[in-house]
């Protein structure tokens, strides 16, 4: 598909300059054919609509007779449209059959029917072999267990809890005109998709119209993973690499897909059964948007797809904005030069114009986000950067890393800018792991193992390329030639073959699939014990310690459900008395006991669902979206206290653990109104409580009702304002560990902090400092095993008491809360997550203060607070996508830029207007080429990556070839197109063995 809208020859017309003609014949003047254009405007003598030139017109109104000659006119101009139309439709219909056409019609010689099996094969059998991993089979009679269109509920993991976020999208954003906003459901309030990706969630929603949701959910969540070595492949190809890396390329990134080293860093199978399917989409889409950008450096084209991709890559998954960022700058510097440098600035510019609605919002707003402080690795003295680095048995990871060596070597040494870009981007990550153990600088948020993957895949990359290269070099050593010598089809299909075959039979290992296999006796059964046996393949078995690869298995467990659990009926049952209960007593928050034991249902996060089965009036304080609000951290606090063995996922918290007491405490502080637990010390505990109401049972659970817990309540003691003490070890602008820190003192505190503190308020209120108790330290700073750190007040607080108020009236929504107060003055506080778009009516503020909630002051009896989805500021984010919108138009409009070279050289940036500056002997002479064929753009789209001729596909269709994976001319390398082109010898090193029969009819001229 081309980048922009211009003429046959590429260049950009401005010879149009009428304002009256319409769209149309506008269009037919640009791109019809010569007879068509020599047409009446807005009339084609091919027009799909059947003519009849003999029928007669009707006759001709007499000139005094305004409304007949109205009639004509109107019918005229009807006569008009409708033969405009059609002719747009027709144009339309033949840019989309064209290159279609134009390839089927190429001659079909014996290498290129060789390089198209290749190709069909290496994206079948990688396409194939991941649907049968993630139980995708659609085509009954092809074989497989297909659960993806199993109409349930997917589970598993944190994929289990995902569900419910598009659906509320979907019913509550959606309907409003709003792709993200606040919802009550989790951690009593947080804004929804302002920091979570909201593009895969959109594509659940527009499938779920036409599917069952459950089915939608599982197909967009599998999608990233189906299409990523289609990705890969075409990555290559855009790219110009030789055949058949690109089809390597496919297998490399079904290496990727299977590697079973990791399952929470994102990217393979198994993170993306934990839950980060965003991720591979993400990646995805990232493979495809850099290889946009490699052939838009290599031609000039494609900006503005390049631009679209890439932006919807980053924001699809924040840590893949990452790679996507480091990837395209490399990709860029290695093709620099002055007209290349004006190419990478219009796409990266357009780019975060085009990103910047989701990534502007979400880097103003981390300072009201939590921090999980995973902390880093290598993380203990078993740990280590080589296990990092090299997680695989010692003999794979040899044989990967030597043959990714010997791959970037090769493209270093044959010039090969965008394989030597992949061995760099490989680098750059290996660095970043290391020098990100502190996260990202300001904003944080980053565990540095999360940017493992993308080592991982370029590596993967690296190393099909390397072992194309050594067995190139094994055929020409057997054949006797030039170590350099290019292979012809026959030799890259035989090829492709060994690489091919030899990482299936790696995966077949690890799956134990392998044909002829079968089980090896290694201990024989005794009277005490049962016999010990292995996976064997031939010679070759595993040892009895060595289990079988789970990524299908993870993936049957997720795609089965929530319906496919044994423990199903409970769950349901759970649910529905939950729902009973806040049908009966009242809609509320619930916290529910932490453990193990709830994987039971499908995942340990089954129960963040409530709000999704009881349409909201039971909200789970516990969410999946653990970073997307500063409230997490006292949920945490009080999930432990009510627990017998909670996760405690939030590093560096100091946590009680199972004291009913503490928790009640901090459920009152939080408003929750119920509580849920299922083990018996927690049982005990919460029995011995008189703030704890029994209020029903189902299955192992205990329900009780949280007394004198109120969303909305006055104080009674006025507000301190705080500020932070100077210490020398804080770091600078790290607002947010400020802010953990005053809140948790309070929270955990409340002898120290007999006042509530806040962020800001009137001038009248107290002021303190916050100071770091000293003899409270756990732990220095920068270490793993530190504790979040007390800070007491100084000077020690002087409680002022506030006269008695009452609330009523109290009305939560999803983005607004509603109460009347008796007594205008007294501050009240909304145990609302906090975030800066909240406003108020009818009072002062909201200020942030305690757990990360809301103090505001009414001035008057009645006081709405409302959210904000679009304050000024995300308005301007919208302004600045806007205008990225607006680039993508002028870049169509000015159309391809043309390069003075095909490889960076700082010349002069050409137009594709300009005068064609590739030599002659570069290009080729096609005296039945029309205007399209000969101008400029299809000479310099003749050229590939490094320089070698390539003969047009057809006379219209100078591009056809783009994606057409039997080019005529396969991609030649800088190194091996040195200039001035000399004839060659017959004993010389050519490329003649790969080039067509076409190709031979039409030698270059020196």
């Amino acid at each position: 598909m081309t980048d922009d809208l211009r003429n046959a020859d590429g260049s950009a017309d401005d010879a149009h300059e009428s304002d009256d003609e319409d769209f149309g014949s506008w269009f037919d003047e640009r791109y019809g054919d010569d007879d068509a254009a020599a047409e009446p405007a807005g009339v084609a003598t091919d027009t799909l609509i059947e003519t009849d030139s003999d029928t007669e017109s009707e006759p001709e109104a007499p000139a005094d007779d305004e409304s007949s000659a109205g009639d004509v006119d109107d019918h005229e101009s009807d006569t008009v449209a409708t033969a405009a139309k059609a002719s747009l439709w027709k144009r339309v219909g033949a840019r989309i059959v064209r290159r279609p056409v134009g390839w089927w019609n190429r001659p079909w010689t014996n290498e290129r029917i060789v390089r198209l099996l290749v190709t069909s094969t290496a994206l079948t059998v990688t396409t194939v072999i991941i649907m049968r991993v993630v139980h995708f089979a659609p085509f009954p009679g092809l074989g497989g267990q297909d659960l993806i269109l199993d109409n349930n509920t997917p589970t598993g993991g944190d994929m289990g809890a995902h569900v419910w976020a598009p659906a509320f999208l979907r019913d509550n954003f959606l309907p409003s005109g709003q792709l993200s906003g606040w919802t009550m459901d989790w951690y009593g309030g947080l804004p929804l998709y302002r920091f979570y990706m909201v593009i895969p969630a959109l594509a659940i929603v527009a499938l779920d119209v036409i599917l069952p949701y459950g089915i939608a959910f599982k197909i967009v969540a599998v999608s990233g993973l189906v299409t990523f070595p289609a990705a890969c492949w075409a990555f290559g190809r855009l790219a110009a690499f030789r055949h058949p890396i690109p089809e390597l390329f496919a297998f490399g990134g079904l290496c990727f897909l299977l590697d079973e080293s990791f399952e929470i860093y994102g990217g393979n199978v198994k993170s993306t059964m934990a839950g980060e399917y965003s991720f591979s989409i993400a990646l995805t889409l990232a493979m495809l948007g850099l290889g946009l950008l490699a052939h838009g450096l290599r031609t000039g084209r494609f900006r503005v797809w390049a631009a679209v991709v890439l932006s919807l890559a980053a924001v699809s998954h924040g840590i893949v904005l990452i790679f996507v960022a480091v990837a395209a700058l490399i990709i860029c510097l290695v093709w620099l030069d002055l007209s290349r440098l004006f190419y990478a600035v219009t796409v990266g510019v357009t780019t975060l114009l085009l990103s910047a609605w989701w990534v502007g919002p979400f880097l103003f707003g981390h300072e009201f986000m939590t921090d999980m402080k995973y902390g880093f690795r290598p993380n203990s003295s078993t740990d280590s950067f080589w296990d990092m680095f090299f997680p695989l048995t010692p003999a794979l990871d040899i044989i990967i890393t030597t043959l990714a060596v010997i791959g970037f070597a090769a493209f270093v040494m044959r010039r090969q800018l965008t394989g030597a870009a992949i061995g760099f981007i490989c680098i750059a990550f290996v660095i970043g792991v290391y020098i990100t153990r502190d996260s990202l600088p300001v904003i944080g948020l980053l565990w540095n193992p999360r940017l493992l993957p993308f080592v991982y895949l370029t590596r993967y990359l690296l190393m099909v390329a390397g072992a194309f290269e050594v067995i190139s070099l094994i055929i020409n050593a057997v054949r006797q030639r030039t170590a350099g010598r290019r292979l012809d089809a026959y030799e890259s299909a035989g090829a492709f073959s060994v690489v091919g075959v030899s990482i299936l039979l790696v995966f077949g290992w690890m799956y134990e699939v392998l044909p002829f296999d079968g089980r090896a006796v290694i201990t024989e059964a005794t009277d005490e014990e049962a016999a010990v046996s292995a996976y064997a393949w031939g010679p070759f078995r595993k040892g009895a310690e060595s289990g079988r690869a789970v990524a299908d298995g993870w993936s049957r467990y997720n795609f089965r459900g929530y319906e496919g659990r044994p423990a199903y009926p409970a769950y349901h049952d759970l649910i529905t008395t939950m729902d009973d209960v806040g049908q009966d007593r009242g809609c509320g928050r619930a916290i529910w006991e932490n453990n193990s034991a709830n994987s039971e249902y499908g995942t340990t996060m089954a129960l963040m669902l409530l709000p999704h089965w009881t349409d909201g009036c039971i909200a789970s304080m516990e969410g999946l979206f653990f970073e997307a609000t500063a409230s997490t951290n006292y949920h945490f606090l009080t999930a432990a206290a009510v627990s017998e063995s909670s996760s405690n996922p939030v590093r560096q918290l100091r946590y009680t653990n199972n004291d009913a007491e503490v928790g009640v405490e901090h459920m009152q502080d939080l408003g929750v109104r119920y509580l849920m637990v299922r083990t018996d010390p927690a049982k005990n505990e919460a029995s011995t409580t008189d703030d704890l109401a029994l209020v029903g049972t189902s299955g192992t659970w205990d329900i009780y009702e949280v007394q004198d817990s109120n969303i909305v309540e006055p104080l009674t003691v006025e507000p301190v304002v705080v500020d932070q003490a100077d210490d020398e070890w804080y770091k600078p602008g790290d607002a947010r560990e400020r802010n953990l820190e005053l809140g948790t003192s309070w929270f955990q505190n409340r002898d120290a902090w007999p006042a509530i503190p806040v962020d800001d308020g009137p001038q009248e209120w107290q002021r303190v400092e916050a100071s770091i108790v000293e003899d409270q330290r756990i732990e220095p700073f920068d270490d793993q095993s530190r504790k979040v750190d007390y800070v007491e007040p100084s000077p020690p607080i002087t409680p002022t008491q506030l006269p008695e108020a009452t609330v009523s009236d109290v009305v939560i929504g999803e983005e607004s809360v509603e109460f009347s107060v008796d007594e205008v003055g007294v501050p009240v506080l909304v145990k609302v997550s906090y975030f800066p778009n909240w406003t108020v009516s009818g009072a002062e503020g909201p200020y942030r203060a305690g757990a990360n909630q809301m103090i505001v002051i009414p001035t008057e009896t009645d006081v709405k607070l409302s959210y904000d989805s679009h304050t000024a500021l995300d308005w301007f984010f919208y302004l600045l996508t806007a205008i990225g919108i607006g680039l993508c138009f002028v870049w169509r409009r000015q159309g391809d830029l043309q390069y003075a070279d095909v490889r960076p050289g700082f010349r002069r940036r050409k137009r594709a207007d300009d005068e064609p500056t590739v030599p002659a002997e570069h290009t080729w002479s096609d005296p039945d080429a029309d205007q399209e064929s000969n101008g400029p753009l299809s000479r310099l789209n003749a050229l590939d990556d490094a320089g070698s001729t390539v003969q047009p596909a057809s006379p219209n269709d100078s591009d056809a070839s783009l994606m057409d994976p039997t080019p005529a001319q396969p991609s030649m390398l800088i190194a091996d197109f040195p200039e001035p082109i000399e004839p060659e010898s017959d004993d010389a090193v050519s490329d003649d063995s790969e080039r067509d029969d076409e190709t031979r009819e039409n030698p270059t001229t020196n």
